[in-house]
């Protein structure tokens, strides 16, 4: 009687195990795609935080641009306006500026206030467009936040006062300064990199 059940046991033996090689087998698929996905989500922050760094040398790029041609009439790299002193008083395409502001819609992505944006004005390329450590290229563009070109003032919404503190005031130590008006600027970058990877930043400065 023994010898008649021993070879049914030994057939539930193989198919359990074949059952439990399955099962193992794919429980081992599952995690390389698991580890796989995590590599890939890894990869994808590490872009994602490079383009970020990428961009902040656009960003200075822009407010040396600025700097550099705040309060001057011509200049090397603006041209003259035919409205206002200054040459940040009009619309410098050329060079990526507009004098007056392009809010982005509640339904609009990045990609097409980018696209917007580039229709007015060229966006500058940083580091004459090659690449950076990361492979990164960057360009960017700036408005000036008025609603009106011509040179800032109040009329064309342009000009924000600063506060007393922003000023350096002191109510206790010598007497009361004067603060000059600030006008600010919105700097949109673009970042291009490795797979395809595109980003966006925006940085407000006032001068």
């Amino acid at each position: 009687m023994l010898s008649r059940h021993k070879p049914r046991q030994q057939g539930i033996v193989l198919l359990i195990s074949l059952i439990i090689l399955v099962v193992m087998g794919l429980a081992s698929v599952a995690l390389l795609r698991s580890t796989s996905t995590s590599n890939v989500i890894a990869g994808n922050l590490a872009f994602q935080q490079a383009a970020t760094s990428s961009a902040d040398q656009a960003t200075e790029a822009a407010i040396a641009w600025l700097e550099g041609n705040k309060g001057k009439a011509a200049s090397a790299t603006a041209s003259a306006c035919a409205v206002g002193s200054t040459v940040l008083a009009c619309d410098q395409a050329a060079w990526g500026f507009s004098a007056t502001r392009l809010d982005p819609t509640s339904t609009q992505s990045w990609e097409d206030l980018w696209t917007a944006l580039a229709k007015t004005i060229t966006p500058v390329s940083v580091n004459n467009g090659a690449a950076d450590g990361a492979g990164n290229t960057m360009s960017y563009v700036i408005q000036r936040m008025c609603s009106a070109a011509g040179d800032a003032s109040i009329t064309n919404g342009c000009t924000v006062v600063p506060t007393s503190a922003e000023c350096g005031n002191s109510k206790k130590i010598g007497p009361p300064q004067t603060c000059t008006s600030q006008v600010y600027y919105r700097i949109t970058v673009q970042v291009n990199g490795p797979r395809n990877t595109v980003s966006y930043t925006q940085a407000m400065v006032a001068l």
